[in-house]
């Protein structure tokens, strides 16, 4: 099979509990591994312009005032909740979500698979 790997890059800000005076900053890197489901050729800036959609609304925010976000923005949550958005966008324009990470170091992966590859 065949995949495209894309990194993206979100600049945010949260606290541990939700004392704003404690936000402090991120730069998290979300790695993206899917694969076409359509016959037709699909471009990276398919994916990307999916990616944006789905990312871009937390492009330096703070987490915190998020509803999704308000009682855990521990590294895992994060994962989950733009995991299955991730997932949700992508499906709908024909792509199969492979593989999600999130990393605020290289030190520091959670990663959820869907195809061992």
């Amino acid at each position: 099979m065949k995949y495209h790997r894309l990194k993206y890059r979100l600049c945010m800000q949260h606290s541990f509990d939700g004392d704003i005076g404690q936000k402090h900053r991120h730069m998290i890197e979300i790695e993206i591994v899917a694969r076409q489901t359509a016959g037709d050729f699909l471009e990276f800036a398919s994916m990307e312009s999916i990616l944006e959609e789905v990312f871009g609304p937390y492009q330096h925010q703070y987490l915190n005032n998020f509803p999704e976000f308000s009682g855990d923005t521990s590294m895992e949550h994060l994962g989950e909740v733009f995991y299955l958005k991730g997932k949700a966008s992508l499906e709908k324009q024909h792509w199969k979500l492979a593989r999600f990470e999130i990393s605020e170091t290289p030190l520091r992966v959670y990663a959820i698979a869907e195809e061992i590859f």
